[in-house]
């Protein structure tokens, strides 16, 4: 099942000083989405299961890597994502197999990680 992602307002493809591949998307987090029903029904906050899921599809979509992670490092999270939020997502491809994400809110670091994915069989 392919994700529902969020309405990109903005999506920049760039390189890192190193001449790594960057893209740095802008969005809104719709206070109506699927993903937030039931997580949790008084306060909703974005899952970070959905986090994670969103940085590996959109890095699959564009730099075509796997749709599997077999191992994330690094992962933080650092606040919560909410409703109406205004979220950049910034993804680096690190080399063949591994996408460096980072979710933010303005300057505010919200969550990072480093996914590895799982070798093409």
């Amino acid at each position: 099942m392919k994700p529902q992602l969020p309405e990109f307002t903005q999506l920049r493809q760039d390189t890192t000083p190193e001449g790594r591949p960057l893209l740095q998307i802008d969005f809104t987090l719709a206070p109506d989405s699927v993903y937030f029903q039931g997580h949790f029904p008084e306060a909703p906050l974005l899952p970070g299961v959905t986090q994670l899921d969103w940085a590996a599809q959109i890095a699959a979509d564009h730099w075509h890597t796997p749709r599997s992670v077999s191992t994330i490092e690094v992962l933080k999270f650092n606040d919560m994502l909410l409703p109406r939020a205004d979220v950049t997502l910034r993804l680096e491809f690190k080399r063949d197999n591994c996408v460096v994400f980072r979710y933010q809110c303005g300057e505010r670091a919200m969550s990072s990680g480093r996914l590895i994915f799982a070798e093409p069989s």
